[in-house]
């Protein structure tokens, strides 16, 4: 199963059917030539579908069988999602207009099923408003989520400083990444410990911060993409959309923020030794073999 993340943190979904459907594809993308970008723009289709089903599920009496339809859409949207990054990977063809394409399809399928419920709900001046809300929060829970993921991925790599981020896509480009290096991709003073370490202090440091940071990270699993298509299809059952929206607005909030406290105190806990001795010398002897078996290259 190709992943350019660390199994230990990525949901459940993922681990134990999402980027196994992906794998299962890969193979026959690359026979047929098929370019990444091509397999985003698909993931988007089934989006704006899965947002069709919803708003079907909202006029219909059939809301069980169509919010059912919209959850496997955008299950299929997920599994694209997964696989144009290992079809980029096996075939050299990542780029930075790749990414930018990615990560507008991402937001670009929540915005079109929000819109959906939006249209479809009986009060739609006030769920408007409030889904407007929500996608603020969002945006900035997502940033800080995979931002804080990429420095998970970097640090086990040997990379101690943010990654600089090409602007290959003009001005939304220049916003994205701003927003990434305020909310996740920065150079922490945890990283400034670990440049200035040698190899064998450096060694130590990151064994100290790696159990915690990856069960802050596993914590924080609801802000991915996978948990808000859940809770989505939860709402559209239950014939009230705007639990989603008010569960993105507090529940998640306080997710980011707990796990934001959680990374910062991993941090915070290694460069002051106070993990102890037996939980470090279990963590050391895997944090090598991480960026061996997994190739990690910093690829999010």
């Amino acid at each position: 199963m190709d992943s350019a993340r660390p199994i230990e943190i990525e949901p459940w979904p993922n681990r134990l059917l999402i980027h196994r459907l992906s794998s299962l594809l890969l193979a026959p993308a690359r026979r047929a030539g098929i370019h990444p970008n091509t397999v985003t723009c698909m993931g988007f289709g089934f989006g704006l579908l899965a947002a069709s089903s919803y708003a079907m599920a909202g006029q219909s009496g059939s809301r069980w069988a169509f919010a059912t339809l919209g959850l496997l859409l955008m299950l299929a949207w997920l599994v694209m999602d997964g696989l144009d990054g290992q079809l980029a990977r096996a075939t050299g063809k990542s780029s930075d207009i790749g990414r930018l394409l990615d990560g507008v399809a991402d937001y670009a399928t929540f915005v079109v099923v929000n819109i959906a419920l939006v249209a479809t709900h009986p009060r739609p001046l006030a769920a408007f408003a409030l889904a407007l809300l929500s996608g603020v929060f969002h945006a900035l829970q997502s940033q800080f989520y995979e931002g804080e993921r990429a420095t998970y991925i970097r640090r086990l790599s040997g990379k101690f400083q943010a990654i600089a981020r090409a602007e290959a896509g003009g001005p939304y480009e220049r916003f994205y990444n701003r927003c990434e290096a305020l909310l996740g991709n920065r150079t922490r003073p945890f990283d400034l410990k670990l440049q200035a370490a040698g190899p064998a202090e450096r060694e130590l440091l990151l064994s100290r911060w790696q159990p915690g940071a990856a069960r802050a990270l596993r914590a924080a699993s609801p802000l991915s993409s996978d948990g808000r298509a859940i809770v989505i299809w939860v709402a559209v059952l239950a014939g009230e959309t705007m639990l989603y929206w008010f569960y993105e607005i507090g529940v998640l909030t306080l997710v980011a923020l707990a796990a934001a406290h959680k990374l910062r105190q991993s941090e915070a806990g290694a460069m002051a030794g106070d993990i102890g001795a037996g939980q470090t010398a279990g963590a050391t002897g895997s944090l090598a073999g991480h960026a061996q078996k997994k190739g990690l290259t910093g690829h999010v």
